[in-house]
């Protein structure tokens, strides 16, 4: 499977040579790039013009895309074999070892195989596990809030999967969003996570393991504290402080002028001013 960041340093370092191409197995580009070096060279030889130049902006320019360039369009356009296996759902035993060869993340879990007949089921598994595949390779190139979205993305398709819910612990630990962390490991415990030894030696939630409220955590059998809610106001309660005197005059009088403006003793512009000027 090839690597973007391992083609950019090539196209970067060796891209007048078109090294970069070789390693992609793009043979035709990788000789046109080594034939453009040698003309380029031998015309600056015989012209003394810099033309040679031409083949190492080219291989600058293929670095920088490379670099900019999203994982998914990389694998799309050179590891198309692989991409095309992860939508199919064909992964052999040797690929599951390599891709969790770092120990930094949990492995999908292995389930039992279901009758034929569950072909809806079939599909949204296959959905599932290319957006988890996707994830862990990105957590594995430090792409951690892209693994975050491709880990959620697998979870539209199954919100109770135990191994989703670990890895996206594991991706808020290395950003070191705590509450994120707790909230899906608690998840990953309730939809069935079993191995706490996990919990307690993964790398990845190390410093997940060095908050406090992760011992609250532990404590309280792997799970949140509730937090209980601020107690409201009663609004039946009558034993706050009285009204002062100066308050109740002004409610009286405004009152009265409530009763002088119904009786048609005054009118209303006279009772909005003399309102005014009690508030006031």
């Amino acid at each position: 499977m090839k690597n973007k960041i391992v083609a950019a340093f090539l196209a970067l370092f060796a891209g007048m040579f078109g090294v970069h191409r070789f390693y992609l197995q793009r043979w035709w580009q990788g000789v046109i790039y080594v034939s453009l070096f040698f003309i380029t060279m031998l015309i600056s030889m015989e012209e003394h013009a810099p033309v040679v130049m031409i083949p190492v902006v080219l291989g600058l320019i293929d670095a920088l895309l490379f670099f900019v360039m999203p994982q998914e369009d990389f694998d799309e356009k050179y590891n198309k074999k692989r991409m095309q296996e992860r939508r199919t759902g064909r992964y052999s035993e040797e690929e599951d070892v390599e891709e969790d060869a770092n120990g930094l993340m949990e492995r999908p879990m292995k389930t039992a195989k279901v009758p034929q007949a569950n072909k809806t089921g079939k599909k949204e598994n296959k959905k599932e596990d290319f957006f988890k595949r996707i994830g862990i390779e990105q957590f594995r190139n430090l792409e951690f809030e892209n693994a975050i979205d491709s880990f959620l993305k697998a979870l539209e398709d199954n919100l109770t999967s135990p191994s989703v819910h670990f890895n996206l612990a594991c991706c808020y630990s290395m950003i070191e969003n705590t509450e994120r962390a707790l909230q899906s490991l608690e998840k990953a415990i309730e939809n069935g996570f079993s191995d706490i030894s996990k919990i307690h030696s993964h790398q990845a939630l190390s410093f997940l393991r060095k908050q406090p409220e992760f011992q609250t955590f532990v404590a309280n059998g792997y799970h949140l504290v509730k937090q209980l809610p601020e107690p409201q106001p009663n609004l039946l309660d009558t034993s706050g402080p009285a009204l002062s005197n100066a308050t109740k005059d002004v409610l009286d009088e405004v009152l009265h002028l409530g009763d002088l403006r119904e009786k048609g003793l005054i009118s209303e512009e006279e009772f909005v001013a003399q309102k005014r000027k009690l508030l006031s």
